[in-house]
């Protein structure tokens, strides 16, 4: 299963308060999103490939605009739990990111 990926312009944001600030949030298809993670558009490929790990146990969608990317995941994902409660292992946004082998997914 592959991550939806959506022109951020068509989302519907909204800001609420979490882990201790204000976030970034969106409604879409019913559902509502908090975005976990972004980065500038060039590293497009490496954020939806880490989001296509993501969607095997969380309901992700990846956004675009002309400058950034970003993943976001259900208010109601796993994923908002800390790391060390979550079932389900994956390397950490920024580990991932700063590897240099990048494969396709299968």
């Amino acid at each position: 299963m592959l991550p939806p990926v959506l022109d951020e312009r068509d989302a519907s944001p909204f800001k609420f308060w979490f882990d201790h600030s204000i976030q970034d949030g969106m409604y879409h298809r019913s559902e509502l999103y908090y975005r976990l993670h972004s980065a500038g558009i060039a590293l497009r490929a490496r954020v939806y490939h880490y989001a296509c790990k993501m969607v095997l146990h969380e309901n992700v969608i990846v956004t675009i605009d002309a400058q950034s990317c970003s993943i976001w995941v259900s208010l109601r994902s796993e994923t908002l739990k800390p790391i060390a409660a979550r079932s389900t292992p994956l390397k950490s946004f920024q580990e991932f990111m700063a590897e240099q082998s990048f494969t396709l997914p299968e």
